[in-house]
């Protein structure tokens, strides 16, 4: 990083903090510990942010953004073989909980967002994503069923601390994916 590029600072005191929550929890984020982690002077983190509140939001946001990207592939997944949309859907929600940052970053988000209106935004992201990139493809209240089993199983793959078992995740969705010529 630059030493005086403040763009940069501020992106590297953000994915400090994205990555921090992730590893220790929104709770336990410091700005001593984002300031260790970016390599910045402990001032830069309340230069850049009035509070650990708005640093905290900020590494939420960027969490937020990481599922969006991981949707964006969902829904890229799907569209190449609409024919095999079930399987696709199974592969790719198993692959989602196979990565303890989504599972970890996602869980973050829903945790914080219970109890602050403000992120409750981004951590329904994922949930009201998830639900538009499958309406097209297994109706809007399969859809909303499937989202909600993937919210559990992503809390049950936190707290486990390992991945949902592929067939039991392809069981519990299976009655709610039809094909699109089916409905």
């Amino acid at each position: 990083m630059a030493r005086h590029d403040p763009q940069a600072r501020r992106a590297a005191i953000v994915q400090a903090a994205a990555d921090l929550i992730v590893e220790v929890g929104p709770g336990k984020l410091t700005h001593r510990l984002v300031a260790t982690r970016a390599r910045v002077p402990l001032g830069s983190t309340t230069a850049y942010f009035a509070s650990l509140d708005e640093l905290r939001a900020e590494g939420l946001a960027l969490l937020a953004h990481e599922i969006e990207d991981e949707l964006h592939e969902i829904r890229t997944e799907l569209a190449t073989d609409p024919g095999a949309a079930a399987r696709r859907l199974i592969d790719s929600l198993h692959e989602y909980v196979s990565v303890r940052r989504n599972v970890v970053a996602d869980v973050a988000l829903t945790a914080t967002a219970t109890f602050d209106e403000h992120v409750r935004e981004l951590a329904l992201s994922w949930t009201d994503g998830l639900v538009d990139v499958l309406t097209p493809h297994i109706g809007a209240s399969n859809a909303v069923a499937v989202a909600m089993i993937s919210d559990g199983a992503t809390v049950h793959a936190a707290i486990r601390g390992e991945p949902v078992d592929r067939a039991d995740l392809a069981h519990a969705i299976a009655p709610f994916i039809v094909e699109e010529e089916s409905r």
